[in-house]
């Protein structure tokens, strides 16, 4: 394009040399030219919203990049760079537009009436099947051909349309002799105990069996004794999506479901959803919480990958599709622990000692970021023992106990840490006091292994035991953070060693692998950055209450309004990140081979690598950003 800063001159040349306006007579392109408008647009506006229905543009992007997110699932619809157009949605089809049109940096766009766009499409058969194609591939994302029926299920059924019949209700001391005989009656698994119209309680068949038929309880037990409180309970408009979730997470057979006013109206099971829509994970989660072995525990394990690929299929997206993924793993390596805690009690019933300790997640699992290829990253703390004798007594019942768990969750399908960043290694496995020393070690002689260990055992998060252990050790690391300020210029330089995998002229940097197809990295390259910026981020704003990445992006905008668009361009690449890896990860599973992380751009479409490009380089202006902002520039490491 020629160098001059007449914008007439610019979009004719413009016109000229871009498909499909190229094909076009001069004649023509000077209809389209004659009433065009030239707007500029910061990062972040919103051009087109969603549903617009009086369309009455063509744009033409003259610089800068625009995005095209579809509204509902959330899917790339298009990424839209110079010479690409946009808008002709609504003034081929005449129909509400189903995307929203974003600015991703700042744009400028010729705006083509659509009055002169129709002329010419009326008049220009060749013209006009480049939009037609243009429309067919966009409609190949809006409209997924594959398992459209589960998949409008999934986010357009309400739980209250799953809701058949009125509530079954008994009061709090009804004996369980007369909930049984009730629920017989009315043909039910489960009752809601109310007290004066107020929920207390849900009764199912499963508390009964467990409860009555094994003997541990009477029949004549009043049902408060037994009911599960308190009720979870989701409005009606709630999404089913959102009730697999809530399930999933609380692991409930049951779900409440409330009207308008917040009272409940109905019970929803799991069955009730699996009738519905053939699988789901809670009966999966349910299978974990009763399997009888770690070997029953791995053959659950291997058929998660094709529950996760079925669940993306239906048009779940990829951020919930890595939610539901770790709260299955989370619920694995809690079983699994149960399950070597019980037989090594069996084993050896003279070690056990009954002293508080807590199982860490760290790295990736810590921060819920699991993908469908993980190993293991755990420790843990104990409570500070008295004596020396206790603590003896302590480390001979846990340092069995985590080599048998590092092995069974190794047989389970969780490899071992290379690095050994495992409870099995005493290196982590310690008292609460030794932690909090530990950290501060870290923190005050920041030494490169230091740092590269605080980038994993910062993204800590308690799974199974004593969570106020944990909660006492972020205290002190927020109370150290205080106390040394400097640390997180420090952290900073770890967070620039790792460079989007791009050059100063927007091309992509591969690393060559034997005789595969050159590649990227996308977690060394592109998560991990992100992931390095926002914990910076978070713990300069001392947000300690969650370690994943979003949470503590959001959090960072939230306390400061300096680092609030750095912290959403970051948010927003990190989302495309995590969605790429996945469909990388899924094609790999397809194709019969490991998932990794070596992502060919070539193999990407068109839309695909403009849209790395574009994050990539917002990824590169927040690592200048914070680079200046803390000094890091003399500390990389």
């Amino acid at each position: 394009m020629p160098s001059t800063d007449n914008i007439a001159d610019r979009l004719v040349y413009l016109l000229k040399h871009t498909a499909p306006f190229d094909a076009l007579p001069s004649d023509a392109r000077a209809t389209l030219l004659q009433e065009a408008l030239v707007e500029f647009f910061p990062a972040s506006t919103i051009i087109m919203a969603h549903g617009a229905e009086d369309q009455r543009y063509l744009y033409v992007v003259e610089s800068g990049s625009v995005r095209l997110e579809h509204a509902t699932t959330g899917r790339l619809v298009d990424m839209c760079a110079t010479g690409d157009v946009f808008g002709h949605w609504g003034l081929v089809r005449s129909d509400a537009v189903p995307y929203e049109a974003r600015a991703v940096e700042a744009t400028t766009c010729a705006l083509i009436s659509g009055e002169a766009f129709r002329e010419v499409y009326d008049t220009h058969p060749a013209f006009a099947a480049f939009f037609k194609d243009s429309l067919q591939q966009q409609d190949d994302v809006v409209r997924p051909p594959l398992d459209t029926g589960t998949s409008q299920l999934l986010l357009g059924t309400t739980v209250g349309d799953l809701v058949h019949r009125s509530l079954i209700r008994c009061a709090p001391d009804a004996t369980l002799r007369a909930a049984a005989q009730q629920m017989r009656k009315e043909r039910v698994g489960s009752l809601v105990v109310t007290d004066n119209g107020n929920a207390l309680g849900i009764l199912t068949n499963s508390d009964l069996r467990d409860e009555v038929v094994a003997g541990e309880t009477p029949v004549d037990a009043p049902a408060r004794d037994v009911m599960s409180s308190p009720v979870i309970a989701l409005p009606g408009s709630a999404p089913l999506f959102e009730a697999l979730l809530t399930m999933a997470r609380h692991r409930l057979h049951h779900l409440a479901v409330s009207g308008e006013d917040g009272e409940v109206i109905g019970i929803i099971s799991a069955s009730d959803i699996a009738q519905a829509r053939g699988q789901d994970p809670t009966a999966t989660l349910k299978r974990i919480e009763r399997a009888p072995s770690v070997d029953e525990l791995a053959d659950i394990r291997s058929g998660v990958d094709t529950q996760l690929i079925h669940l993306h299929r239906q048009g779940v997206q990829a951020r919930d599709v890595v939610r539901i993924n770790t709260e299955i793993n989370d619920q694995i390596t809690v079983r699994v622990l149960k399950l070597v805690e019980r037989q090594l009690r069996t084993d050896h019933p003279e070690r056990y000692i009954d002293w508080p300790w807590v199982w860490m997640s760290l790295g990736s699992e810590g921060r819920k970021e699991m993908s469908l290829r993980t190993d293991q990253d755990n420790a843990i703390i104990y409570a500070d023992p008295p004596d020396e004798e206790t603590a003896k007594r302590v480390e001979a019942w846990l340092r069995p106990l985590a080599e048998r768990a590092n092995e069974a969750l190794a047989t389970v399908g969780y490899t071992l840490c290379d690095g050994d960043v495992m409870a099995r290694n005493p290196e982590w496995r310690l008292p609460l006091r030794r932690w909090k020393r530990v950290f501060r070690e870290w923190m005050f002689d920041p030494s490169p292994k230091a740092l590269m260990n605080a980038t994993i055992f910062f993204d800590l998060r308690a799974l199974y035991g004593e969570e106020r252990l944990v909660d006492q050790l972020k205290r002190d690391l927020r109370q150290a953070l205080d106390d040394e300020r400097g640390f997180l210029t420090f952290l900073v330089s770890i967070a620039l060693q790792n460079t989007p995998p791009l050059t100063f002229f927007r091309r992509f940097v591969l690393d060559e692998a034997g005789e595969e197809q050159p590649y990227f990295d996308i977690k060394l390259r592109g998560l991990m950055p992100v992931t390095d910026l926002g914990r910076v981020l978070a713990l300069d704003a001392r947000f300690l209450e969650s370690t994943n990445t979003l949470d503590r992006l959001e959090a960072a905008g939230k306390a400061e309004q300096r680092v609030r668009q750095t912290a959403e361009n970051l948010s927003d690449a990190y989302r495309h990140l995590e969605a790429l890896r996945l469909q990388h990860q899924i094609r790999c599973i397809e194709d019969g081979r490991q998932p990794d992380n070596h992502v060919n751009p070539t193999a990407l479409t068109k839309t695909q690598q403009q849209m790395l490009k574009v994050v990539f380089s917002t990824m590169k202006d927040a690592q200048k950003a914070l680079e200046l902002r803390y000094g890091a520039q003399s500390v990389r490491t």
